[in-house]
């Protein structure tokens, strides 16, 4: 049995007033202590931390203590829950914080039937949460925990379960493991959570939040989330391959790979919520495209049936119209999916290429000096690794399974691609919005994002060698830009000759 955990309980039955707050009951226990709903003379609700300083646990109390101290100064932050006071008493102190949501979105729930609104409710109750929604999620928590780090303090207890809502806005609540970075020393932390170098930096922390991210956005448990993305994830999204690659980054177990700040992964995240407004531009200028045409297409029905008397007595639908128009967006929005798609798994097949190329040269110092050779009197960049001969050789023949495995994926890529714009064009033709072409559609989608899966399990690795052989920030900076060119996917989200095109057939589907 946890000694001060009893001795919170006895704490609790003994006490029934912490100065004007009242204990309602109990809704949840941290680290050390045990929190309730308390309500205050005027009829204010919060949530009240007890802790008792017990004999046996003098370190633990003092710790909490101080992280509370601690967290007092800096709450008043977006992103941070908010601390009203801090109260010592002979027995021991209590913390009064801002209330969380009911998990049911009641504004009236009773004192009995109020339960907090956690992170880790809302994943176990919607499984996995929307991309647009995951990156507000992390845009909140990185600002969060900005301001901690600038305060130059770890939170180290970042999970599901100690993220809140309040007014609708997710905040990192339980300070009770709040300490100095200077400070960070024992080993502390929610197994599943801690990184595998410990709490000792800002970065430590990252991994913590990347963690959190990645259950929320993959619909898994922290220990099944090797296993990549879950049926129910949001993986279809044209930008869930630039959020993997945050994600991967801020759970990076070599720490000099990793986000060093929060500062920086909020700056990635801010970066992905702009792209993502760009689509939504792009998306609702073609559904006013789209809208235009219908309209036009109405006012050219009616025209006609103002000429023919004989049709003019008989009453117009516009239902078929109206199922013809919503399966062209649909068929579009599959096409530019899929177009993205092919341009992602294209890059990667570069990459691969000129990796295995590359590592094959640099491994043999003769083959290097003749291509460096002739790179220099064409005047193209030389092949410079920092991996050692030894290493090179040791990779290449995984390296060569990647290019095979990606030339694959390229290949399976584009004969989806292939399909999908036959069956644009069938419906374009015929003017067909059936159940079975909308289930060929449906197949190939999901053929699509099986690839996505693989492709991005497929990154990683080729990630890793090519950081090894050229260090992380040529690898990011000079070969990744450079190989993959004009397959660049997050070169631009405006409106493409491809999607022009499928407007063009949602024209023909609608007439």
């Amino acid at each position: 049995m946890d000694y001060s955990q009893t001795e919170n309980d006895k704490a609790a039955r003994e006490i029934e007033m912490c100065g004007k707050w009242r204990l309602l009951r109990e809704i949840g226990r941290g680290a050390y202590g045990v929190v309730y709903l308390a309500e205050a003379s005027d009829g204010r609700r919060a949530a009240l931390k007890l802790c008792r300083r017990t004999g046996t646990e003098e370190e633990r109390y003092a710790r909490e203590l101080r992280g509370a101290k601690l967290y007092m100064s800096v709450s008043a932050s977006e992103g941070l829950v908010g601390m009203r006071e801090v109260v010592e008493e002979d027995w021991g102190f209590y913390s009064v914080m801002d209330l969380a949501d009911d998990e049911f979105d009641r504004e009236d729930a009773s004192s009995e039937s109020y339960r907090p609104k956690t992170l880790a409710k809302v994943i176990e109750g919607e499984k996995a949460l929307p991309l647009n929604e995951c990156v507000k999620l992390g845009i909140a928590l990185a600002n969060g925990l900005a301001t901690l780090q600038r305060h130059h303090l770890l939170h180290r207890d970042i999970k599901p379960g100690n993220v809140i809502y309040i007014d609708g806005k997710p905040v990192l609540s339980d300070p009770g493991l709040l300490v100095e970075e200077a400070q960070a020393a024992s080993l502390v932390g929610t197994p599943g959570y801690v990184p595998p170098e410990q709490f000792t930096n800002s970065a430590s922390d990252i991994y913590s939040l990347g963690l959190t991210l990645k259950a929320a956005s993959f619909g898994r448990r922290v220990e099944d989330l090797d296993k990549g993305p879950a049926q129910e994830a949001d993986s279809g999204a044209r930008l869930f391959p630039a959020w993997w690659r945050i994600l991967n980054k801020a759970t990076d177990p070599d720490t000099s790979r990793r986000y060093r700040s929060a500062k920086a992964l909020l700056k990635d995240l801010l970066a992905l919520r702009r792209k993502a407004a760009v689509v939504t531009i792009a998306r609702a200028r073609a559904t006013k495209i789209v809208l235009a045409l219908i309209l036009a297409i109405v006012a050219s029905a009616i025209i006609v049936i103002r000429r023919s008397p004989v049709e003019s007595d008989k009453p117009t639908s516009q239902d078929p119209l109206q199922e013809k128009a919503q399966f062209a967006k649909y068929i579009r929005d599959a096409g530019i999916w899929i177009d993205g798609l092919t341009k992602e798994v294209l890059g990667l097949n570069r990459i691969a290429v000129r990796l295995c190329h590359e590592v094959e040269t640099a491994a043999d110092p003769q083959k290097l000096e003749k291509e460096n050779s002739f790179r220099a009197a064409w005047g193209s960049r030389p092949i410079q690794v920092i991996a050692e001969t030894d290493e090179l050789r040791q990779n290449q023949p995984r390296l060569l399974e990647l290019k095979k495995l990606a030339r694959d994926l390229a290949t399976r890529i584009y004969v989806e691609r292939g399909r999908l714009k036959r069956l644009i064009s069938e419906a374009g033709k015929t003017g067909a919005s059936d159940g079975a072409l909308q289930e060929k559609v449906d197949e190939i989608l999901e053929k699509g994002r099986k690839i996505l899966s693989e492709g991005m399990a497929l990154e990683q690795e080729i990630y890793r060698i090519g950081r090894m052989v050229y260090g992380d920030e040529k690898w990011d900076k000079e070969c990744v830009p450079g190989w993959t060119g004009q397959f660049d996917i997050n070169s631009g989200f405006g409106l493409t000759q491809n999607e022009i095109s499928i407007l063009l057939d949602a024209q023909r589907v609608s007439e």
